[in-house]
Parts: structure tokens; C-alpha cells; sequence
């Protein structure tokens, strides 16, 4: 008799699971928002802390509302707590952002801003409600400083910058209302 028959094969291993379809693609990062135009400052309106003339404080605006950082306003002497103080154009302040001079060197630069606070209030000088400050070396350095001014009233139309402490002489590139 014929030997019986060879066993059947075995079957086939499972093909392994069809690959799933590739994931959606991501949305595109949101574009992020226009920034706030800048409030232009009133001509006429500045103001610095004593010993210096209403003159001299428009003549450091000029400079430091120019659109140049190389141009840059700066108080006369050591004195104690040297302030600039300008009237915006329109209110709210929502935020302020002052950048360093970039024609000293950084070791000036650093006399003229470091610790320096940013306020607003109804009247020059005024220090109502703080934006921001006082603000590290580490921070300056890196460029423009922006505070933002979220407790600001319609009523706060003055900016000012101050540099808290004895002998000290302030001085920056730009400022600019937002």
C-alpha cells in the first residue's frame, strides 16, 4: 500500500495589522498679534526731576521718541532719583517699553538704567500706579525693557521713568507708549 500522505503545512503566520493612516496634520502656530501702535507723546509735555529746565526735558524727548536708540536722552549730574515724566497722546497707557541707549558702552549704560521703574500718573512726576521695576542688569542688557501697565486709569496720562537712589544719572535710547 502508498505510504499515506505528507501532514498539510502549516498555515501561513497572520500578516501583521495594516499600518493606520498617518495623523492629521498640526494647525500652523498662531500668528501672533500685531503689536499695539505707539502712542506718540505730547510735544511740550516733558518734564524731568529738579535742575532741569522744561527746555532741557523736551530736548531729552526728542531724543528718546526719535526712532533712534543711538540718540539718546540723559539727566544733568548725579542726582537723587532722576526722573522723566511725558504726557501721552491719548489714554489708556497699557504698556511702556524703554530701550537702552546702543551708543555707550554697556558699562554706561548700566549706570544710566540699572534699577530703573517705570510709572504712570495723572501728572508729571506722579507715581501712581508702577508698570514695572526695578529691573535687573540681566534684563536691560538684553534690550528693550516692556512693562505693562494694567492698572492704569484713563486719568493716568504721564509716564515716567525714574532710577531710584543717591547720585545716579538716568539716561535711554527710547520710549514708547502702548
Amino acid at each position: 500500500s502508498p505510504p499515506p500522505p505528507p501532514p498539510p503545512p502549516p498555515p501561513p503566520p497572520p500578516l501583521p495589522p495594516s499600518p493606520s493612516p498617518p495623523p492629521p496634520p498640526l494647525p500652523p502656530p498662531p500668528t501672533p498679534s500685531p503689536p499695539t501702535p505707539s502712542l506718540p507723546l505730547l510735544w511740550g509735555s516733558a518734564r524731568m526731576s529738579s535742575g532741569h529746565s522744561n527746555n532741557f526735558a523736551n530736548q531729552f524727548m526728542a531724543k528718546a521718541a526719535d526712532g533712534n536708540s543711538r540718540t539718546f536722552g540723559k539727566s544733568k549730574g548725579k542726582k537723587t532719583s532722576p526722573w522723566f515724566s511725558a504726557k501721552a497722546s491719548s489714554t489708556p497707557i497699557s504698556a511702556v517699553t524703554v530701550t537702552p541707549d546702543t551708543k555707550n558702552k554697556a558699562s554706561k549704560v548700566k549706570k544710566y538704567l540699572k534699577g530703573f521703574e517705570i510709572w504712570v500718573g495723572a501728572t508729571a512726576g506722579d507715581k501712581a500706579v508702577k508698570c514695572g521695576g526695578p529691573f535687573a542688569w540681566s534684563v536691560i542688557k538684553r534690550g528693550p525693557v516692556t512693562a505693562q501697565c494694567a492698572a492704569a486709569a484713563p486719568t493716568h496720562s504721564y509716564v515716567t521713568v525714574v532710577l531710584p537712589g543717591r547720585k545716579k544719572t538716568l539716561g535711554f535710547g527710547e520710549i514708547e507708549l502702548h
